[in-house]
């Protein structure tokens, strides 16, 4: 994990207080295969039809809890010891690393000691204060669960990033396409940090941090080539890893020449050797009556590991060739046989944004694409809708949005909501303040309160597209600027952007007005300068040099070069960029140890102040 902001913390300490019980509180019951919840009224009256759901093995009453471990009590069995433990993240509340934290995980660090710890990451609440450790490790795409892509780097002032440079004598070199995000991991038993790469070969190289020398390099299996859209080839490892810092393992998702998909566990301290017990075969996955169709499934989504529940998300492949679903697979990571999968309700809702699938601490939040039923009672299109533990969704009207413009022109015209990965961020000072963003293709930001997604709709609906058109394809990154919460987000066709003016291809800052609830407001535009759409697909990151949000830096790789500005007031930075080939749609950079690495075909490129 890495450095933790003011703003990030937040998120995840936030992720446990009132309306999700992290600790000390039964989960509820896992399920059957198939097992229906009963129906619930979507916006506007339309009933939304619960079919879907259920592990592939039975769960049993409270197996699947999302407290943590195998148990209902927060702080005892499986893999867990303190309340929300597992994964990447471990809940502060009864138990573990909390000293008074209050019960249930509602207080976490409220006039009280709390504590936030797990993976590689430890982020301390002492009476609402929090403190930041130093490690600056990448264990998933957007460095934390929450999807903030946003590090604290203190050698990343305003002054210094005008001094950046790329590092010439870095030579992260290997053999394959980079579809995906670099990750690091900041030790080693060997004491020095590892860079993470994986590509569409199936191949995972593990990197020196300082001279880029292949460390190890393990191939998975022979990739699937071609499939059911057009000019499909070389679908293996297409998103982004995540890493448990914890039990030192890398887990990927790939397409196989065998065509089945798989999900692998690579030991990082035993030269990328299989764990025992994986890999595991999706194509055995059942949800309901609905059978995982390998042929036609595509993965793209980065990998989310939360409360030892590693989330896999499925959509198709380009052009909507094929019979497929959107598909949540769950596997628990202490025993891989436990696997279950969550199928939209109707076909070719994919879940393929690559930025992946943000969490509060509660499961993950989900964004499905278009697909072909036309009524609401038969489908999943074009919405949030939150998955816990093993693939149960939550259909209630608290863990379910969908937008007005869900039939037309989202459906209709193939302008689907899944085309973004959303973000959780607070916004100090604000009722509700706990945010979920969700981008949508068709130049619409949806703000919707993180507990409640439907409650009276959006919070706010933000047009940064004057078009209903395929105008936005974007993670979002979330930063501080002083006390002020800000977003950045990339757009393609058609920008809104202050005083009225419209143009493509731009970076965006928004920035939020605390209020009950808080207001979006576009307050800077940045050309990219590029018509190219590999290149105004790719998503944002940002940096702050501390954490009470002192000198707000907004990256993006530009064509072959990487481009920062403030902020703030999306003034440009210039720095000697030097270029980075090879950088595909989709991605972003990452920072560590005070340095910004972008990943592409054949090498990763690392840029620190000279």
């Amino acid at each position: 994990m890495k450095s933790r902001s003011l703003l990030s913390a937040a998120v995840l300490l936030s992720a446990w207080s009132a309306c999700d019980s992290q600790g000390g509180t039964s989960a509820g019951t896992g399920g059957g295969a198939g097992a229906p919840s009963a129906p619930h009224a979507g916006r506007g009256g339309n009933p939304r039809a619960a079919g879907r759901g259920g592990a592939t093995t039975s769960a049993g009453a409270g197996a699947d809890s999302t407290t943590g471990g195998d148990s209902t009590t927060a702080g005892t069995g499986g893999d867990s010891t303190a309340a929300g433990a597992g994964g990447d993240i471990t809940a502060a509340g009864a138990g573990g690393d909390t000293t008074s934290a209050g019960s249930g995980g509602d207080t976490t660090a409220a006039g009280g000691t709390g504590a936030t710890t797990g993976g590689a990451m430890n982020s301390a609440g002492v009476g609402g204060t929090v403190v930041t450790s130093v490690d600056p490790s990448v264990t998933q795409r957007g460095g934390d669960a929450a999807r903030t892509a946003h590090w604290v780097s203190p050698e990343l002032t305003t002054a210094n990033v005008a001094k950046m440079a790329l590092d010439a004598d870095f030579k992260a070199t290997f053999t394959g396409e980079m579809s995906g995000v670099p990750l690091f991991l900041a030790s080693s038993t060997a004491g020095k940090g590892i860079f993470f790469a994986a590509t569409t070969e199936n191949d995972v190289y593990a990197l020196d941090e300082t001279t880029g020398a292949t460390l190890w390099h393990e191939n998975i299996g022979a990739q699937r080539s071609g499939g059911p859209g057009p000019g499909i080839k070389n679908r293996g490892i297409v998103s982004t890893p995540v890493i448990d810092a914890t039990k030192r393992v890398i887990y990927v998702a790939a397409a196989m020449a065998t065509g089945r998909h798989e999900i692998h566990a690579l030991s990082i301290d035993d030269s990328g050797a299989e764990v025992s017990g994986w890999p595991v075969d999706v194509s055995k996955v059942t949800a309901g009556s609905i059978t995982f169709n390998s042929t036609d499934q595509n993965q793209r989504s980065a990998l989310s590991l939360v409360d030892g529940v590693l989330y896999v998300a499925f959509g198709g492949y380009y052009g909507d060739g094929g019979d497929y679903h959107g598909w949540v697979v769950s596997v628990k990571t202490s025993d891989p046989t436990r696997v279950a999968g969550w199928a939209t309700l109707g076909t070719q809702e994919g879940i393929w944004a690559a930025g992946g699938l943000p969490s509060d601490g509660n499961g993950v939040f989900v964004v499905t694409g278009n697909g072909r039923a036309s009524t609401r009672d038969k489908t999943d299109s074009e919405e949030v809708i939150r998955i816990t533990g093993m693939s149960v969704p939550n259909r209630d009207v608290k863990n379910l949005f969908y937008p007005d413009i869900w039939s037309s022109p989202m459906d209709k015209g193939d302008k689907d909501f899944g085309a973004c990965s959303p973000t959780v961020f607070t916004v100090p000072g604000s009722t509700p303040g706990k945010l979920l963003a969700a981008p949508a293709k068709p130049g619409h930001v949806y703000f919707l309160d993180a507990a409640n997604l439907a409650g009276s709709g959006p919070l706010s609906d933000l047009l940064v597209a004057a078009t209903d058109d395929e105008s936005v394809y974007t993670a979002p990154s979330a930063y501080r600027s002083g006390s002020d919460a800000w977003l950045a987000i990339s757009t393609q066709i058609g920008s809104v952007c202050p005083g009225g003016a419209v143009s493509d291809g731009n970076l965006m800052g928004i920035r939020m007005q605390p209020g009950a609830p808080p207001k979006p407001e576009i307050m800077w535009c940045a050309t990219m300068n590029s018509g190219d759409d590999e290149v105004r697909s790719r998503s944002p990151i940002s940096t702050n040099s501390n954490d009470a949000g002192a000198d707000p830096v907004v990256w993006f790789m530009s064509g072959s070069n990487l481009v920062a500005f403030k902020g703030d007031t999306g003034e440009p930075i210039p720095f000697t960029s030097g270029t980075c080939d090879g950088v595909h749609r989709f991605t972003s950079p990452i920072s560590a140890n005070g340095r910004i690495i972008v990943g592409g075909d054949g090498h990763l490129c690392s840029w620190s102040v000279r």
